[in-house]
């Protein structure tokens, strides 16, 4: 193996405005060649894998932080800072055939990213199901499915179904092809539309409040975590109380979506999140309390606080976390996949701070 050769050119500006204000821009162009990755080999071999220099990825990072002091006096300080960025790779040169990746190096259902020359990195492959005129016209050119499009409907999910079997025991969800007899495509994109941070710092007299707040706008996660219990009949959407006796649907319906655990487009989801990352609050303990408490006259100041981390997550997706990233694989990448990994602690701290 050869080390990595990075090569990058960054291009940016910084401005200070109007005594408060500060803008900051970048942009990185990145190209990593002889990039070191666990490519698989043919069964004769004898192994598995083999670490290869393998290929060439490059990637193209915005990055912007805007900073302004929103107020100053003598008892009251507040600034606001805002980061942003946003960041694209390409695979542009493949030493080895494509293969797929994922997060798990052993368990073959997980390869769900695909190595290729040209292609975008972090697309998720899988199948899809039939959702769509195009896609039902497509799988029955293919000769994955018998008959006419009028042989099929949509049942009350949006999935295309046999008509024949609708509001039946047999009722199930169709897998879709391309005209060839090809299920394997793209079903969805991990990268975000943009990452974001905002941080607020505010001061009264001895009192100091402080806030971060993360964004993540857009990307999609594959919920590995919720395709399991499928198998098991023990995903809430199997519970279907409530429902119209007429739409309620068997227990093979679901288990058709856990698809032997390989990827398909029912556990994408939108990761979209916004999460108060971390609250804090001290305060200044005045002098003439110090000289009130045994062993702390002694200190030139003293503060007291809390701080909460991941208090509050807003979010429509259906896991335990939104902030996530799968084990690395075997494989020099990071995976937005739910896989079986605990969330984020909620943390709660108290602080003492003494100074001579």
């Amino acid at each position: 193996l050869k080390p990595a050769f990075s090569t990058e050119n960054e291009y940016g500006f910084n401005v200070n405005f109007l005594t408060n204000y500060t803008l900051e821009y970048s942009y990185s162009d990145k190209s990593t060649s002889d990039q070191i990755m666990s490519v698989p080999l043919s069964a004769a071999a004898g192994y598995r894998n083999q670490w290869r220099n393998a290929g060439t990825l490059a990637g193209q990072t915005h990055e912007l932080a805007i900073g302004a002091v929103l107020a100053s006096s003598k008892d009251f300080f507040w600034r606001l800072n805002v980061t942003a960025d946003r960041t694209r790779q390409k695979i542009t040169q493949l030493n080895v055939a494509p293969f797929l990746v994922g997060p798990s190096a052993s368990d073959a259902n997980t390869k769900i990213f695909r190595i290729a020359e040209g292609q975008k990195f972090g697309v998720i492959y899988g199948s899809r199901w039939i959702r769509d005129a195009g896609q039902l016209a497509a799988t029955i050119k293919s000769g994955k499915l018998n008959g006419v499009a009028a042989d099929y409907k949509v049942n009350e999910d949006g999935y295309y179904v046999r008509a024949a079997e609708f509001h039946t025991v047999n009722e199930v969800p169709l897998k879709a092809y391309d005209e060839t007899g090809e299920a394997l495509t793209e079903i969805g994109d991990v990268n975000p539309d943009f990452n974001m941070g905002i941080s607020n710092t505010l001061q009264w007299k001895g009192v100091t409040l402080s806030a971060q707040f993360n964004w993540v706008k857009g990307g999609e996660i594959y919920n590995y975590t919720r395709q399991w219990p499928f198998n098991e009949f023990r995903d809430p959407v199997i519970n279907q109380t409530g429902k119209p006796e007429a739409e309620k649907k068997p227990t093979t319906y679901y288990s058709a979506f856990y698809n032997n655990f390989d990827s398909n487009d029912y556990f994408v989801e939108n990761g979209t999140y916004l999460r108060l990352r971390e609250l804090a609050v001290n305060v200044q303990v005045p002098k003439a309390w110090m000289a009130k408490v045994y062993g702390l006259s002694q200190f030139a100041s003293a503060r007291i606080g809390v701080i909460g981390q991941n208090l509050w997550t807003k979010t429509n997706y259906s896991g335990y976390d939104p902030d996530v990233s799968g084990p690395g694989g075997g494989n020099p990448f990071g995976y937005r996949v739910d896989y079986f990994t605990y969330p984020t602690y909620r943390t709660v701290k108290f602080m003492l701070d003494l100074n001579y």
